[in-house]
């Protein structure tokens, strides 16, 4: 649990840094955020989800800061906010590829004493201050990852911040953390973006009248920030060029099954993932 004489500093207020703030600000903390978009300050300010400006923060109280930005923004960010990464108590994020933000925080020489990297996984297809909620964070995982100089001060104070927001904890090394989630959230997206790439060039198919709930479902997520997945895509590129790879695989292996009309290995292929697939649920 952190005292409530610790000031949050949120270094973009989007979905997910908008929420924090939410969540925080609801349970009686005193935070304080920065964003380009002005609109989304101004929005938090007049509806009281901060207290004020990043600039209004007191470095000389204990505070500590949580960086939400895009993630090829990163180091810009590292780079702006260095003095007040030095006197924080703990410095997190909420980004969605750890490999790279490290290698920012190296090629920006950052102590990292007081850096414990996090990713909650309570994302969706929308984003922006104006989709954050005040309980997105309740009853999910948050994977945090400490680094080799990371104390354990600023982990335990971590580990405070996410059960403070309502989530369970797990823990990732950085280079675990980018290959799973290369094969369980950014190669659905890829898929997702090209069928409906795919679909959306076919004169045949008329959106409104043969786009059922399956495609629907299955391709909400095509409808994510653009820019976001830019940089996820770029950010993490090698372990998803290598997931992809095993998926154009487990493709072609399908294609030759309904080549040959195999039909009791297609019904297996099918049965084997449906199994899966039940066991998650």
């Amino acid at each position: 649990m952190l005292d409530k004489s610790i000031q949050v500093g949120i270094v973009g207020l989007g979905m997910i840094g908008g929420s924090i703030a939410k969540s925080l600000t609801k349970k009686g903390y005193k935070v304080f955020a920065d964003d380009l978009d002005k609109n989304s300050l101004s929005s938090a300010l007049s509806e009281g989800s901060i207290d004020g400006f990043l600039e209004d923060l007191n470095c000389n109280n204990n505070f500590i800061l949580i960086l939400t930005v895009p993630i090829l923004s990163a180091g810009k960010e590292l780079l702006k906010n260095k003095e007040l990464i030095s006197k924080a108590l703990l410095v997190s994020d909420a980004l969605s590829v750890k490999g790279f933000l490290r290698e920012e925080i190296d090629r920006n020489k950052i102590s990292t004493k007081n850096f414990v990297l996090s990713h909650p996984i309570a994302g969706s297809e929308k984003s922006g201050y104006i989709n954050s909620k005040e309980d997105l964070f309740k009853n999910k995982i948050a994977v945090v990852t400490k680094l080799q100089d990371s104390s354990k001060t600023a982990i335990d104070m971590c580990n405070g911040l996410w059960d403070l927001l309502g989530a369970k904890t797990i823990n990732l090394n950085t280079e675990d953390h980018d290959k799973y989630f290369s094969k369980t959230s950014h190669l659905p997206h890829l898929i997702a973006f090209a069928l409906i790439s795919m679909i959306s060039k076919s004169d045949q198919i008329q959106k409104d009248t043969f786009t059922g709930g399956g495609l629907k479902d299955f391709t909400r997520i095509a409808s994510s920030d653009p820019k976001m997945w830019e940089d996820i895509f770029l950010s993490n590129q090698i372990n998803i060029l290598e997931a992809l790879k095993r998926f154009k695989s487990e493709l072609g292996e399908l294609e030759k099954l309904i080549e040959d009309k195999d039909s009791d290995k297609i019904n297996q292929f099918i049965e084997d993932a449906k199994k899966f697939r039940d066991s998650m649920i």
